[in-house]
């Protein structure tokens, strides 16, 4: 019997397609990367689905990509073409809740908006917002990837919260991964080893995820600068105050003019900066003061926004505008992070590289934790202009390295940055394999991602 044979033995008939519809949306990702066609497309609902899958892909040596949402930017879930996608999104349970003890226990597929949705109920939430995309972001991939968002300078990145995690290993084996307690100082930190790992040691079956409680009072504010570099240097004295700010976003001039053209906001085409306090009223009045004065030292204005406009509703449409700017153009995208104080030099450094290299290049991101998003938009029917697109990512790539600054600080490697991970990584990347070989012997589970066995 073929491996199709055998899967449709092993599940019901909703539950494992070869129909190529399905084969084309789970051939791909949000990346611009080519998609490639799987053998088939298998949904799980438990995590005995999951261990049956994998026991049989172990026999039949046949490659495994998880799916969430197909929401990664950087390839993590493209398969390959002589593999099967595991797709857990219609693992949507919450399968415990602790109020009492901020936690909650769920299936990976469950989505971060309607999580929240769930929590709020008790007053609380999960933090890590996925930025953009949390209406369809899981909670499985976002510890796959260790996603974070706007809040996270605030509130730190998926892994921070991830207490505990049900895992099926490359062998089918069923495990779990450390425990309800917050704090803790036993053994190696294998959950943290595994939040990040991008679906190349195991799947994750379940996760028990550590709470916040929802802020009692929230302000936003925004303000603009005649210079890129100006808006930069205002983050990077908030944080030497220590200013206890939930969200500092940087669009650049470029960004603002792209959100004009899709959205007609009519916003101000200069660089700036949107903000977000958390806490009560009091403490929100002296932290948004102390913003104030810092950016108006920094050469800053208050940035005034229309009649019912609010900054992170403007900030989610940032990577569509940026997509529709120029008809039959596509993104080439990086997430470097770097040590706060290197902001203005890299915000300079993709500004000279796009100019030298005739490239429109945006940036923007959560730089209140030093990271930014540089995206390069080339015609890909252009195959010169692509080349020097791709070339002039790798550079910008390459400059955070040498600031000892990471390839991503959010999206992951996956396909699209694999060639420069040793680069940072160096040696270490030897040890990863020999990881990876304990938790996936014949490396069955998202091969090819991150770094080549």
């Amino acid at each position: 019997m073929s491996i199709i044979e055998k899967l449709s033995s092993l599940l019901p008939p909703d539950r494992m397609s070869t129909h190529a519809d399905h084969l084309a949306v789970a051939s791909r990702d949000e990346s611009t990367l080519e998609g490639v066609t799987p053998l088939a497309i298998v949904w799980a609902t438990s995590t005995d689905d999951v261990r049956n899958i994998v026991k049989l892909c172990l026999d039949e040596s046949t490659p495994i990509t998880t799916r969430g949402a197909g929401s990664a930017l950087e390839g993590s879930t493209i398969p390959l073409a002589n593999g099967i996608v595991i797709d857990l999104s219609r693992m949507t349970e919450v399968l415990a809740f602790w109020p009492d003890d901020l936690q909650v226990r769920v299936q990976p597929g469950i989505i971060y908006d309607n999580l929240n949705e769930y929590l709020k109920r008790e007053g609380l939430f999960f933090p890590p917002s996925p930025g953009g995309s949390g209406d369809v972001a899981t909670v499985g991939g976002m510890v796959s990837t260790n996603a974070s968002g706007i809040y996270s300078v605030k509130y730190g990145g998926t892994r921070d919260y991830v207490l505990q995690m049900e895992i099926v290993t490359g062998t089918g084996e069923l495990m779990k991964l450390g425990n309800r307690a917050v704090k803790r100082s036993s053994g190696y930190n294998l959950v943290d080893l595994v939040s990040g790992s991008e679906g190349t040691l195991a799947i994750i079956t379940a996760v028990t995820l550590r709470l916040a409680g929802l802020p009692e009072g929230r302000l936003q504010t925004a303000f603009k600068f005649s210079r890129e570099t100006d808006a930069a240097r205002a983050v990077s004295e908030m944080r030497k105050y220590g200013l206890d700010v939930a969200a500092i976003e940087f669009l650049d001039r470029r960004v603002m003019q792209a959100l004009n053209s899709l959205k007609g906001y009519g916003l101000e085409e200069v660089p700036a900066l949107f903000l977000e306090f958390h806490g009560p009223e009091q403490v929100l009045t002296s932290n948004s003061e102390l913003a104030e004065t810092i950016c108006r030292e920094m050469g800053g204005s208050e940035l005034t926004l229309g009649e019912g406009q609010r900054p992170w509703e403007i900030r989610h449409f940032v990577t569509d505008a940026v997509k529709y700017r120029k008809s039959g153009y596509a993104i080439i995208r990086n997430d470097v992070a770097f040590p706060i104080s290197s902001l203005p030099e890299i915000v300079d450094y993709c500004y000279r590289l796009g100019d030298e290299n005739d490239l429109l290049i945006h940036t923007f991101g959560h730089v209140g934790l030093g990271l930014l998003h540089a995206l390069i938009l080339a015609k890909r029917e252009d195959t010169r202009q692509w080349q020097r697109a791709t070339d002039v990512s790798d550079l910008i790539i390459r400059r955070t390295i040498e600031l000892d600054g990471t390839i991503s600080g959010e999206h992951g490697i996956g396909l699209g940055h694999k060639s420069l991970f040793e680069l940072e990584h160096g040696s270490s990347v030897e040890l990863m394999r020999k990881i990876k070989r304990q938790f996936d012997p014949r490396n069955i589970l998202n091969p090819g991602k991150i770094f080549d066995m």
